[in-house]
């Protein structure tokens, strides 16, 4: 062989492993959401963006993989004895401990009366060891729980999540 077919047979090398890899070396994680029952509430929507993974053995502050970054308003009540698919999306293959979502524009509907309230935090995370497999799927269930406090004589929605394997 002379150095041309050799640089050829390494760019067809290449390629293929810049084609093939990125699919064998993730995973389709879903991420469904219910909620447990909200006192004093008719209804609590709220926007949920995006929805991240945090790889084992990393520092809380960073590492977070993007699950979805795809916006969905969603209603706490209605999900109280149901759950329905919030996102989807490949992230690699590993282990992970923990799902992040992150929350916007809460309002807050109770005795005919609608109140945009403030949000505590606008990440709520919940711990869940899980692996990752590559070309394989996960199934995580998140319930949230909330709760209107008054914080500084205003209102705001605190929300706690529990995270499960659903597979």
């Amino acid at each position: 062989m002379n150095s041309k077919q050799v640089l050829a047979a390494v760019s067809v090398v290449v390629l293929v492993v810049i084609l093939v890899y990125p699919s064998v070396s993730t995973g389709t994680v879903s991420v469904s959401v219910s909620s447990s029952r909200i006192e004093k509430a008719d209804h609590v929507y709220l926007i949920v963006g995006s929805v991240w993974a945090h790889p084992q053995g990393q520092a809380n502050s960073s590492g977070w993989r993007l699950i979805s970054n795809q916006t969905d308003k969603i209603d706490l009540v209605t999900l109280e004895n149901s759950s329905r698919l919030l996102a989807t999306g490949q992230i690699p293959a590993g282990a992970y401990d923990s799902i992040r979502i992150e929350v916007s524009n809460v309002t807050w509907v109770f005795n005919k009366t609608t109140s945009v309230v403030g949000i505590a935090s606008p990440e709520i995370d919940g711990s869940l060891d899980f692996n990752v497999g590559a070309g394989k799927a996960s199934s995580i269930l998140i319930t949230l729980y909330g709760q209107q406090e008054t914080i500084a004589n205003s209102p705001y929605f605190t929300g706690t999540m529990n995270a499960t394997l659903t597979e």
